[in-house]
């Protein structure tokens, strides 16, 4: 079965950078530009991964982990952040938190992270 991800961030072009990468690594994929939306899109079907930028609009990605893991604690959420230390100390210590990015990122780095994090749930069935 093909692992589900959604990617949430509001700056197109990583959505759209990341969906093209996983899509050619065999994974189904599905973006959002806002909480609103994912949240939309994870009441119809469950996803393997989050993949959630820290700062969207209206509600940080903090508390989109939060709701994702309250939907379903088993959703790894792996958050992205271009922003400094402080962020990185937020996120490692958040337990809602499986793993952070610094944006940019390299695409193999990412990959791996993802990898690495997607592995830890048996894929939801189609």
């Amino acid at each position: 079965m093909t692992q589900r991800i959604l990617i949430v961030d509001d700056e197109p072009g990583i959505c759209h950078v990341l969906k093209s990468v996983l899509l050619n690594e065999g994974y189904y994929v599905d973006t959002a530009m806002s909480a609103k939306e994912a949240l939309s899109k994870l009441a119809v079907a469950p996803f393997d991964l989050a993949i959630v930028d820290l700062y969207l609009p209206g509600v940080n990605g903090l508390q989109l982990a939060e709701a994702i893991r309250f939907l379903d604690p088993q959703t790894p959420v792996v958050l992205m952040t271009a922003y400094g230390t402080t962020a990185v100390e937020v996120m490692a210590s958040h337990p809602d938190i499986t793993a952070y990015v610094h944006k940019p990122f390299e695409l193999d780095a990412m990959l791996a992270v993802i990898r690495r994090t997607a592995l830890r749930r048996p894929p939801s069935p189609s």
